[in-house]
């Protein structure tokens, strides 16, 4: 990213004090119930609360109004019980600040609103799998309103790539049956519903799809043109129209809002992702990574966030990020630029300077240590795999003490 978003946080959640710079590519990790989710959650809301108030889809005083920020936009990720006495939150963006403290909430535009770069935001929820287990997941009620807008984007996606989608591991295809509404996993000599796959496909097929129908309607979004000022002003009386409408429910207004916003053209697409290597092996893993990457690579402005238990996916990063710096090295080489494509295709490395890692302990958020430019062995995932090595040590011990006695 040409710009800086951070974030900080003080005493909400889980969360005791966070600050952090998001990049191209943000990675957060920690235990279960460290606040990975929490950070992920906020950043996803202030990102399209940014982009709302840019585009007038909403306004500054409909926001602060009512303790909506707390009561509706937190509420919307689950985060509304989440505030306490001492809570201060401070989201710096591209072309709006936002304050909450002393239980207020305010927002404060910046200069330069012409050439705002519109963004489609996407979170991910680790719930995601669940929109799997059904052959069509529409008819299911009662859905968070987070996976409900997920399941919308994964019904387009479904019938964009009906015609099939091939899985970047195991040669696996996905297929989807429109006038059924039912989705098919193909293998070479196989082919079963999506709602009787193991865990790992119904995990990965609604992230991959989303993913990459997104990210090809963003690219192909860049080369359009923007909406004209007669436009623009048709779009705000209709918004003006629907927010004075006293006979409309929020959640109404809300659906009505979501379908007027899907007729600017986005620049850029943010993914945000929760536990992209659920139910997956340690290759599989890298197959999906890679992919993520990928797609965001399409676009200079696109952004990955990704939460992880994985010191699998750190790893692959790193190796990402090494295949970058060599290609940089031996760019005249043909012959090695093809051997590194082989480690790494070229369409999936990272920049280095564009990778931010953070872990999350005992409420404090801290970045990653760096060697070399690439994340550092020494973390918190890589400790956890080296502790397995300890206790195994500690048995073989307590073993030769019984030997010596005996």
């Amino acid at each position: 990213m040409s710009e800086t978003v951070r974030l900080t946080i003080h005493e909400f959640g889980p969360i005791s004090d966070a600050d952090i710079v998001f990049d191209k590519y943000t990675v957060l990790t920690g235990k279960q119930g460290s606040g990975k989710s929490t950070v992920a959650k906020l950043y996803s809301m202030f990102t399209w609360m940014e982009k709302d108030l840019a585009r007038r889809i909403t306004s500054e005083k409909y926001i602060t109004q009512y303790a909506r920020f707390q009561k509706k936009y937190c509420a919307y990720h689950r985060l509304d019980t989440y505030f306490k006495e001492d809570t201060v939150i401070h989201f710096y963006g591209l072309h709006y600040n936002f304050f909450y403290e002393q239980d207020r909430f305010r927002i404060e535009e910046m200069e330069s609103q012409t050439d705002y770069n519109v963004a489609k935001v996407m979170y991910v929820p680790a719930e995601r799998n669940f929109l799997s287990t059904v052959d069509n997941p529409t008819n299911l009620k009662n859905l968070p309103e987070s996976l409900q807008t997920f399941l919308e984007e994964f019904e387009n996606a479904k019938k964009e790539l009906n015609n099939g989608y091939q899985l970047p591991f195991n040669e696996i295809g996905f297929e989807y049956d429109v006038l059924n509404k039912i989705s098919w996993i193909k293998g070479k000599d196989y082919k079963i519903r999506l709602s009787a796959a193991s865990s790992g496909y119904q995990s990965v097929i609604p992230l991959a799809l989303v993913t990459k129908f997104l990210s090809d309607l963003v690219q192909d979004n860049a080369s359009k043109e923007d909406l004209d000022l007669k436009e623009r002003n048709q779009i705000k009386k209709e918004v003006d129209r629907v927010m004075n409408d006293n006979t409309l429910t929020e959640e109404v207004k809300f659906a009505i809002l979501r379908t007027i916003s899907s007729r600017f053209r986005y620049s850029h697409f943010v993914n945000i992702v929760e536990e992209m290597e659920q139910n997956l092996y340690p290759e599989s893993q890298m197959g999906v990574l890679f992919e993520l990457l990928s797609c965001t690579n399409k676009t200079e402005q696109n952004c990955l966030l990704l939460t992880t238990h994985s010191p699998y996916v750190i790893n692959y990063l790193t190796l990402a990020g090494k295949a970058f710096l060599v290609t940089q090295k031996v760019s005249e080489n043909g012959v090695l630029l093809e051997k590194i494509k082989d480690v790494v295709p070229s369409q999936s490395i990272v920049n280095p300077m564009q990778l931010r890692i953070y872990e999350l302990k005992d409420g404090v958020v801290q970045p990653l240590k760096e060697y070399e430019g690439l994340p550092s062995d020494e973390n918190f995932l890589n400790m956890q795999l080296g502790l397995t090595n300890d206790l195994f040590d500690r048995l073989l011990e307590i073993e030769e003490e019984y030997d010596n006695e005996h």
